[in-house]
């Protein structure tokens, strides 16, 4: 992406994500794109991804003509998707996407159904965090990942993959 597309924010939903926020998200060791996230693109569209192959994404743009308002199917290549767009992190599915991201790079060993089990929690403050429930000789304790706690859920999401091993 482009310096100058870095000004701008994303906001579809009611959250504002700043891209400096999905950039270091980007930059990240254990991010890779998953079916479902949204992009926001440098021209500033959204695309969903529908799947992603070894040599592109394949997704689906939302028309921005009145005269065809069907949309299309559009790929990026995988090896230059820093320069089409970064991960919109209002999206409700795209922070689904990122806890499963988290959850992958904290539990490797975990089987299905075994402890620790990874997920975001809301303080009183209303501030975001991540944890994990610890099974220690039968008992579950719920234990903090990532201090200090953020404003959104995306922002929490984003720290704790940065942390993780």
């Amino acid at each position: 992406m482009s310096d100058a597309s870095v000004e701008n924010t994303t906001t579809s939903g009611t959250e504002t994500t700043p891209p400096s926020l999905a950039k270091r998200l980007v930059n990240c060791r254990h991010f890779r794109w998953l079916p479902g996230m949204l992009i926001q693109t440098v021209g500033g569209p959204t695309d969903r991804i529908a799947g992603i192959d070894s040599t592109y994404i394949h997704a689906w743009a939302e028309s921005q003509q009145t005269e065809n308002p069907r949309g299309m199917w559009i790929r990026y290549r995988l090896d230059r998707m820093n320069k089409h767009g970064v991960p919109d992190l209002s999206d409700p599915a795209t922070v689904g996407a990122l806890l499963a991201l988290v959850r992958e790079a904290v539990e490797p060993q975990r089987a299905p159904g075994d402890w620790p089990i990874v997920c975001t929690y809301q303080s009183q403050a209303k501030q975001w965090g991540v944890g994990a429930w610890l099974n220690e000789s039968g008992k579950a304790t719920f234990a903090a990942l990532v201090l200090p706690t953020y404003e959104t859920e995306a922002a929490a999401l984003v720290a704790a993959l940065e942390a993780a091993p």
